[in-house]
């Protein structure tokens, strides 16, 4: 069966990049003086944290992890850290935020380290009724529940070069 697919502009560039430039300014003041690590999963969060680093006027550093998908459909998280996180000021990034039981097993491992603090950035919140976590999250943006792509997001690896965020819409 073939497949129309059909893109919906929800987030341009400029708003991404205005979003992005706010949050650093933000982030700037809360750790004014101290270095920053950064946490976050590599395949779907490098765009969002290569333009989030460029724009922060701190001393920062970046510990990705990589999500492996297990043949019983539980995610493996490989933290990979090359130091302790241990008295470090943390900010975990995360590009959508949905159900969130990953993001909170990563916030769990992150807090087993012993950082001096821990917070939450999303690009997106992505509105889910039975979400079931207890973590603080900041968000970007928020959207329905839709099928986005863009800005590092794909659909069987593809579109993640775009430089806004689209609705996916598949047809067929």
């Amino acid at each position: 069966m073939e497949q129309n697919n059909n893109l919906v502009t929800l987030i341009t560039e400029e708003e991404i990049k205005a979003s992005i430039r706010k949050a650093a300014v933000e982030l700037a003041k809360v750790y004014e003086g101290e270095q920053l690590t950064i946490v976050a999963e590599l395949s779907s969060a490098f765009v969002f944290v290569a333009d989030l680093i460029r724009e922060l006027p701190i001393d920062v550093t970046i510990q990705f992890i990589i999500k492996n998908q297990a043949t019983d459909a539980r995610s493996i998280i490989d933290l990979g850290m090359q130091s302790s996180l241990k008295d470090r000021h943390v900010l975990l990034v995360t590009d959508v935020f949905y159900k969130g039981n990953t993001l909170q097993r990563v916030y769990d491992l992150v807090q087993e380290e012993k950082p001096a603090d821990v917070k939450v950035l999303a690009l997106i919140d992505k509105k889910f009724k039975n979400r079931n976590v207890s973590i603080p999250v900041t968000s970007l943006f928020s959207v329905d529940e839709v099928y986005i792509v863009g800005y590092g997001l794909t659909y069987n690896e593809s579109y993640r070069g775009l430089k806004g965020i689209y609705n996916l819409i598949i047809e067929g």
